[in-house]
């Protein structure tokens, strides 16, 4: 008799699982059929980071562009281009731009600023000769945010493998141009 309502109760808890993980399933990723978006919620939520950087080498390697709407921080795939994207490695800065071809510079001068949660460094060119500062600050450390300024540009970026911890926008363009998302206005971080 003990096995028959053990077993009876293990289907029954089986069952609501299996629901649950269905419902999650369909929550979990949104598609909006009038304007070709998917939306995908994050499954984890591992965005914070360091209040400070230490050292230069605490300084995360690979970077990726965030974007805020009402609803919050999220990263936007877009239905022209790619995602923006920065990388410091071995004394250079690629930026991936969202048209333009990759860019790589080499840092020069590099310094931490403000108490440790930012820092500042001098990017050359020298084959276009193009030179100019790029600025990073710690504005949100919960939800590893990082304020980049550089040659007029400003991001909110966050570090690369916190993208799943991320509400994700994909403009899919599936049948024909989509219209581009606007997003919120980046505020001045003091």
């Amino acid at each position: 008799m003990k096995n028959i309502i053990y077993i009876f109760i293990s289907f029954a808890i089986l069952s609501c699982n299996g629901q649950n993980n269905a419902e999650f399933k369909k929550t979990n990723e949104k598609k909006n059929s009038k304007s070709d978006l998917t939306v995908t919620y994050p499954k984890i939520n591992l965005r914070k980071i360091d209040k400070t950087w230490k050292s230069l080498d605490a300084i995360q390697k690979e970077w990726i562009k965030v974007e805020k709407d009402k609803d919050g921080y999220l990263i936007y795939q877009p239905c022209d281009g790619a995602t923006e994207t920065l990388k410091l490695d071995k004394g250079r800065l690629t930026i991936n731009w969202r048209f333009e071809d990759d860019q790589t510079f080499e840092l020069e001068k590099f310094t931490r600023l403000t108490k440790n949660d930012a820092f500042r460094a001098d990017c050359y060119d020298v084959e276009n000769r193009i030179g100019f500062e790029i600025k990073a600050k710690i504005v949100d450390y919960k939800n590893g945010i990082v304020l980049w300024e550089f040659n007029g540009n400003k991001w909110l970026m966050t570090p690369k493998e916190n993208f799943k911890s991320f509400r994700i926008i994909n403009n899919n363009c599936e049948t024909g141009k989509e219209k581009e998302l606007e997003f919120l206005p980046i505020v001045d971080y003091k």
